[in-house]
């Protein structure tokens, strides 16, 4: 439900899936819990991203939840 609202709402983005895994230097891989991040590709990456491997979202929670709630599923 929510993918449909994403597409709909951004005009359906392209999207990066990112799968996090155990580090391979973890003594105790079964206490890490792996998981799976999809996100929309809205804008370039730029100095700031490349150097601190932070990124900056120009978008409110507030605005993200409005655009999702009028989007109609």
């Amino acid at each position: 439900m929510i993918l449909v609202r994403v597409n709909r709402a951004l005009e359906s983005p392209p999207y990066n899936l990112i799968v996090h895994s155990a580090p391979c230097s973890d003594d105790h891989p079964e206490s890490y819990h792996w998981h799976v991040e999809l996100m929309p590709r809205l804008t370039r990456v730029a100095g700031f991203e490349w150097g601190t491997g932070f990124y900056i979202n120009p978008t409110s929670p507030e605005e993200a939840a409005r655009v999702l709630r009028d989007a109609k599923a």
